[in-house]
């Protein structure tokens, strides 16, 4: 069944010209046939009822739980290349809800401060398209670029600092979130390839970030890119022993 997201007013679906040519003109759906609309709302069962015009009407909501029970962010230094892309599509689809790319000290990429620029028009299709692909109730919001601090500040009930500078025996990132209570928001912070300087994990303490080591597969360093993988898959490695995620 074709999925699209959508806003439903007076039991009819609010359709955008791109999905519409898309259910009208490629698959050119008829009279009858069905379609599955996600909308902030949740999940619906909707028919189409006509084809000039092209109107989807609602037939049921759909109950089905499709999201987490904490909200769940990444906020990472910006990479390069389709790197994000990798980040935006696995993170959709391992239930992320808000995509914070940020620039720091260290950070290899430019980009301008609250700008949106064609590779950030990239992430929120790619978001948008990783969604409906994995049925999501809801789209991820991927937000402009932003500067370090302002992150910094993101109101989160729990906000969690991955760096591997930490000394002594720190509980694991995965381990610090197995303590999460349900409804919570939860912010990762993950930085560039060259890591965090130590005044930037200070700035991160005092606004509140609990500093956790991320739990590697191996014990070699790893990329940036291999950093945000390996945190992004371990819930769902883990889960499949423990039954449980988040």
């Amino acid at each position: 069944m074709q999925r699209i997201f959508a806003e439903i007013a007076n039991n009819q679906v609010l359709i955008n010209d791109e999905d519409l040519h898309h259910l009208k003109d490629v698959l050119r759906l008829d009279v009858g046939e069905e379609v599955e609309v996600l909308s902030k709302e949740g999940p619906f069962l909707t028919r189409v009822a006509s084809l000039s015009p092209f109107v989807l009407e609602v037939v049921a909501p759909i109950a089905e739980k499709r999201e987490l029970d904490n909200k769940l962010a990444i906020a990472w230094s910006l990479l390069k290349g389709e790197n994000n892309d990798w980040i935006v599509m696995k993170g959709t689809e391992l239930g992320v809800t808000d995509f914070l790319p940020f620039l720091s000290k260290r950070s290899i990429v430019k980009a301008d401060i609250g700008s949106e620029d064609n590779r950030l028009s990239r992430m929120k299709k790619i978001a948008r398209s990783s969604a409906q692909q994995c049925r999501r109730a809801t789209v991820p919001e991927v937000y402009p670029y932003a500067k370090y601090l302002d992150v910094l500040s993101a109101n989160y009930d729990v906000k969690i600092f991955a760096w591997e500078g930490i000394n002594g025996g720190s509980e694991t990132l995965y381990k610090a979130a197995l303590n999460l209570k349900k409804g919570q928001s939860v912010l990762l912070l993950i930085g560039p390839e060259g890591g965090f300087t130590e005044d930037e994990a200070k700035l991160a303490v005092e606004h509140g970030f609990q500093v956790r080591k991320p739990r590697r597969f191996m014990p070699l360093p790893l990329s940036e890119q291999g950093a945000k993988k390996n945190e992004l898959i371990r819930p769902t490695c883990q889960k499949a022993e423990e039954d449980q995620f988040l």
